[in-house]
């Protein structure tokens, strides 16, 4: 998201550099033209196990994902898991089977001001597999007129509010997701610390026994020694 989200800014600012007087419009929207089929190769890149947050191919727009966001186990030893939600249809960029399911694919609404005249107008800044979106796609021309740039400037900037919403979210997920990974390997410490103590406890008490055990046996052998001497010394009388 946050790739996409530098392209999308590429993306404005040569929106407002073909604003300029003078500028050769049709070489900006060649360019413009790449960082569309960099945006293209980043949401069908986004995947992970199968999962793909960013790009759908599919006639639903997105759906509610779960992970698991806590392990918790209670007083009386029993074990829940918590899970998080997360709405794919906030974070969906591109889907090539209903345009209207991706931030890009779909028409965005946008009003702007051009000297004193207000305007407002649907654009769209990627076109869908299975068809164009609502409204007029963001691309130059030498004859693009600067009211319609200045209108794809607004829809652009408002997708690139939307995407920001969405990577926020995102990333509160993703915080949380960290957060419990710590706690998990902070309280598996805390265990195995505890279980080390214990053990490293009862190895103390065998190895007290041992030498208990020990010094038993090195006074017996005196005392068989003590005994063996003091026979041999009476022994020595008849002699």
């Amino acid at each position: 998201m946050e790739s996409a989200i530098d392209v999308v800014s590429d993306i404005k600012a040569k929106l407002v550099a073909a604003r300029e007087p003078g500028v050769d419009k049709d070489k900006i929207n060649k360019e413009l033209t790449e960082l569309k089929n960099q945006l293209g190769s980043i949401a069908k890149s986004a995947s992970f196990n199968g999962e793909n947050w960013l790009y759908d191919n599919s006639v639903g727009n997105g759906s509610t994902q779960q992970m698991v966001g806590s392990f918790v186990r209670g007083s009386d030893g029993n074990v829940s898991i918590k899970t998080i939600s997360f709405d794919t249809t906030k974070s969906m960029l591109i889907n090539d089977k209903s345009a209207s399911g991706g931030l890009l694919t779909a028409g965005t609404q946008a009003t702007w001001v051009t000297g004193t005249t207000t305007t407002t107008g649907t654009y769209y800044l990627i076109s869908s597999a299975a068809g164009t979106g609502s409204g007029t796609e963001i691309s130059l021309s030498s004859t693009t007129t600067d009211t319609a740039i200045d209108g794809m400037v607004s829809a652009v900037d408002k997708m690139l509010s939307q995407m920001t919403d969405a990577a926020s979210t995102i990333g509160a997920t993703t915080s949380r997701l960290k957060l419990q990974d710590n706690f998990i390997k902070d309280l598996s410490d805390t265990i195995t610390t505890g279980v080390g103590r214990l053990v490293d406890a009862d190895m103390n008490e065998e190895s007290t026994k041992l030498k208990a055990l020990q010094t038993q046996q090195s006074l017996g052998i005196q005392s068989l020694s003590i005994a063996n001497s003091n026979s041999e010394n009476i022994l020595s009388l008849f002699r």
